[in-house]
């Protein structure tokens, strides 16, 4: 893995190479870790022709999302710019030459390979000109550091790393809210829950998906108006409602009162609701009525606005059970009713040429509009 030459001369005559003054330096089994700082990488892959001179397995990528969240962080937190990933690095040689100081040695690098970690240096090399060099010192980054048979390992694992990758999602980070790990934590009497998987218990498995559980909970959330059920109504809409946990629609459904028996019960409402709205006859989701097929948690809100909501996750002498299987589907056929006649009376010109039910019965302005009607 390691090669000895007659002088460091010799060493740095391969092309590309590069000499270091690293804070940590540790040769492992596979190669080589060390730690440096910014300051030290700032005209690595500074050249337009970096890429190529480096041997990348692909070129610089420059305003992507993911590059420009790294300029913003290496500006405004330089010390956590080491502690989201490595860079993987190959090399023909590696020799350290001790200091005059403790730790103060110098790490040569010949026939320097860049496997993984180009978007990182290019940012680093950009950002030099508008950070001063204290600035990138306090920027401190893992280098893995790969010689020989070791080297070409890391370049093919490194070259289809996606097929081993799991994308973050917004569902992921729910794992990191503080009362989501509270529900987590709470008797569900055999079962279990986590955000990933939903309710789950005995050999059935799965009992609620955290989809259903989302929308179960925005319907019966005790705010005024229907947004967290308008974004929890699509996939996308849920994906944004999980992104944003400081947000106060994310708190009005994923709150620090929420329990596993309130988790049950809206689930059940929920599900109750949209089984009534799906035994409708097929006759009134004509016209306006296509409010029912475009917009149902709209409807599901509405209908659920009746029961005693700031309860639902306490201990109460509210019937929960039987007015759920008993009144709630009365009273969402009600709601459905009621919701499609105001529609109507609103906006009589929708379904016309030009305008489609599919298009205008899903939008937040019309929920908040008929969310005032009576029922």
């Amino acid at each position: 893995m390691n090669r000895t030459y007659s002088s460091v001369e010799r060493l740095l005559a391969a092309d590309p190479a590069v000499s270091l003054r690293p804070l940590q330096v540790a040769q492992l089994t596979r190669g080589w870790a060390v730690d440096v700082t910014a300051a030290d990488l700032d005209l690595l892959a500074a050249s337009v022709d970096a890429p190529r001179r480096l041997s990348a397995k692909r070129g610089y990528l420059r305003g992507t999302g993911a590059n420009v969240e790294l300029a913003r962080m290496l500006e405004e937190r330089p010390e956590d710019f080491g502690a989201v990933g490595q860079i993987v690095l190959g090399a023909e040689a590696v020799e350290v030459q001790p200091g005059p100081r403790l730790f103060a040695d110098t790490l040569f690098v010949a026939g320097l390979e860049c496997i993984d970690g180009l978007q990182r240096l290019r940012v680093i090399a950009d950002m030099r000109g508008r950070l001063s060099r204290e600035h990138l010192r306090r920027a401190v980054i893992r280098l893995e550091i790969r010689c020989g048979h070791e080297r070409d390992r890391a370049r093919q694992a490194c070259d289809i790393e996606d097929r081993y990758r799991n994308g973050a999602t917004a569902q992921d980070g729910l794992i990191r809210c503080p009362n989501i790990r509270r529900l987590m934590a709470g008797d569900w009497e055999k079962g279990d829950f986590d955000p990933r998987r939903g309710v789950t218990g005995g050999p059935q498995g799965s009992r609620f998906s955290m989809a259903e559980v989302t929308s179960a909970l925005a319907c019966l959330s005790d705010d005024p108006l229907p947004t967290a059920a308008h974004l929890a109504a699509t996939p996308e809409g849920q994906e944004a409602l999980w992104g944003d946990r400081t947000s106060a629609v994310y708190r009005s459904v994923f709150h620090g009162r929420m329990s596993p028996v309130g988790v049950m019960r809206a689930v059940e409402a929920w599900r109750t609701a949209r089984s009534a709205l799906a035994a409708l006859p097929r006759k009134s989701r004509q016209g306006h009525g296509h409010l029912i097929e475009y917009a149902p948690e709209l409807i599901c809100w509405k209908a659920c606005r009746w029961l005693p909501l700031l309860s639902l996750h306490t201990r109460s002498a509210f019937p929960w059970d039987r007015a759920i299987e008993r009144e709630l589907p009365v009273r969402t056929v009600r709601a459905a009713e009621s919701l499609v006649a105001h529609y109507r009376e609103l906006h009589p010109e929708h379904g016309r040429p030009g305008n489609s039910y599919k298009s205008e019965a899903p939008k937040l302005d019309l929920w908040r509009e008929l969310a005032e009607c009576a029922v």
